[in-house]
C-alpha cells in the first residue's frame, strides 16, 4: 500500500503543477499535505499541525494565498482530469464492456452542516433527515460514474444571499458548460452520455437547455404530484401508479416495469417508466432519443453513485471538520476533500480495498507520515 500511496501523491503533485502553473510549489505542497493527512485521520489544518509539529500559521498562510478562481478550479479540473483516462479506457473497449460500465453523468446537491455563523455560503436549509431547518452550506455537484467508480467533475457552493443568480437549474447549466468546455478541449464528447437528475430539478426549461447543449438522453426522477396525460386519463403520477400494471421478466429488466408515452403541460411529450424498487413504485421521465426500458432503469441505477460520493465526503473525509473563512476558504476546504477522495480512489483501485479498510490501516500507521512528510521540505521550518 505504501508504494501505491506514494505514487498517488506524486501523480497529484504533477497534476496540480501542470493545471495550476501560477500556484507556487509551497502552496501545492500544503494542499497535498492536508489531503494526504485525511487518509490518516487528520481532517483539518489544526490536527495536521499538532500531529506533525508543523508551523500552523504557515499552513493557513499558504491556503489564504489562493485566489477564488484557483480555489474553484480545484473542484473542477482534478476530477475531470482523472475522468479523461477512465473514459478513454472505456471507449477503447468492446461494445459489451462499454455497456456494462454504463458511463453516466449525474447532478445532485447536498447540505453540509456547519457550526460557525460567519462562514461563507452558510444559510438555513431544510434537512429531510432531521425534519427541521439547519445551518449549513449547500453544495451542488456533477459526477461521472464509470462502472462502480464515481468521479466528481465539478462542485459549486450555493448561496441564498448576494446579487448573483442562485437559481440551481441555471447554476447547473453554468457548471455543465464549464465541464463540457474542459472535455471538448481534450476531444472527449461528454454529451453522448446520459445525464440524470433528481425530481427537484425537473422543468421543461432545463430539459430544453440541456437539449440545446447537445445531451441526447435526459432522465429525471418523477414526483408524485407531476400531472401527466397517459392515454385518455389526465392525473397526477400518484394516481397513475395505482392503475398501472407492472410486468415482470421483461427483456433485460430485473424489476417489474411498465412503459407509457405521456404528455405533460409542464414537460411536454416524454416517456414515463414505472418500476418497483424496494417495495415502492417509482417513476422515471425519459427525454431525448428513445432508449429501451432496461437501459433507462440501468442508467437510473447509476444515479446512486452521486449519493455514495456525498456519503464518502461526510463520513470518510469529515467534510464538516474543516472550516476556513472567506469564499476562497470555503472552496479550498472543499477542494482539499476532493483531492483526498481522488487519492483514496486511486489507492482503493490499486489495492482492491474499500475506503474504510484503507483508512483503518493507515490510521494505525501514522508513523509513516513522519518519514513521508520529509518530501514536503518547504513546509518544515529550518530553525527550531
Amino acid at each position: 500500500m505504501r508504494d501505491h500511496f506514494i505514487k498517488s501523491t506524486i501523480f497529484f503533485q504533477h497534476l496540480l503543477s501542470s493545471y495550476f502553473q501560477r500556484i507556487t510549489s509551497q502552496v501545492v505542497e500544503t494542499l497535498l499535505v492536508l489531503s494526504v493527512c485525511h487518509l490518516f485521520g487528520l481532517y483539518n489544518p489544526n490536527q495536521v499541525a499538532d500531529a506533525l509539529e508543523l508551523p500552523k500559521t504557515r499552513l493557513y498562510r499558504s491556503i489564504r494565498s489562493l485566489s477564488l478562481y484557483h480555489a474553484k478550479s480545484l473542484n473542477l479540473r482534478l476530477g475531470s482530469a482523472m475522468a479523461l483516462d477512465f473514459i478513454k479506457d472505456t471507449e477503447s473497449k468492446s461494445a459489451s464492456t462499454r455497456s456494462r460500465r454504463c458511463i453516466t453523468v449525474s447532478v445532485d446537491d447536498t447540505n453540509l452542516p456547519r457550526d460557525g455563523e460567519t462562514l461563507a455560503y452558510t444559510s438555513n436549509y431544510w434537512s429531510t433527515t432531521q425534519k427541521s431547518s439547519i445551518w449549513c452550506q449547500n453544495v451542488l455537484g456533477i459526477t461521472l460514474k464509470v462502472g462502480d467508480i464515481v468521479l466528481p467533475l465539478d462542485m459549486r457552493l450555493v448561496s441564498k444571499q448576494g446579487r448573483g443568480n442562485t437559481d440551481k437549474p441555471s447554476l447547473v447549466l453554468t457548471m455543465l458548460k464549464e465541464v463540457l468546455a474542459f472535455f471538448d478541449a481534450h476531444e472527449i464528447d461528454l454529451r453522448k452520455y446520459p445525464i440524470t437528475f433528481d425530481s427537484w430539478y425537473g422543468s421543461r426549461k432545463l430539459v430544453d437547455a440541456l437539449s440545446d447543449l447537445g445531451f441526447a438522453s435526459i432522465l429525471v426522477h418523477g414526483k408524485n404530484n407531476y400531472v401527466m396525460r397517459i392515454g385518455d386519463t389526465t392525473a397526477k403520477l400518484s394516481a397513475h401508479k395505482k392503475d398501472v400494471e407492472l410486468h415482470e421478466n421483461q427483456w433485460g429488466c430485473d424489476k417489474p416495469v411498465c412503459r407509457r408515452k405521456a404528455e405533460s403541460p409542464t414537460f411536454g411529450a416524454c416517456v414515463v417508466i414505472f418500476f418497483r424498487d424496494r417495495g415502492k413504485i417509482r417513476t422515471l421521465l425519459v427525454f431525448g432519443k428513445p432508449i429501451r426500458t432496461c437501459e433507462a432503469v440501468r442508467i437510473w441505477s447509476q444515479h446512486h453513485g452521486i449519493e455514495q460520493y456525498w456519503r464518502y465526503l461526510k463520513s470518510s473525509l469529515r467534510v464538516s471538520a474543516m472550516s476556513l473563512q472567506s469564499r476562497e476558504g470555503a472552496y479550498v476546504s472543499l477542494g482539499i476533500k476532493v483531492i483526498s477522495y481522488l487519492m483514496l480512489l486511486q489507492v482503493s483501485i490499486s489495492e482492491r480495498r474499500t475506503f474504510h479498510q484503507i483508512q483503518l490501516q493507515l490510521t494505525g500507521e501514522r508513523q509513516i507520515l513522519t518519514d513521508f512528510i520529509t518530501h514536503f521540505h518547504e513546509l518544515i521550518p529550518k530553525e527550531p
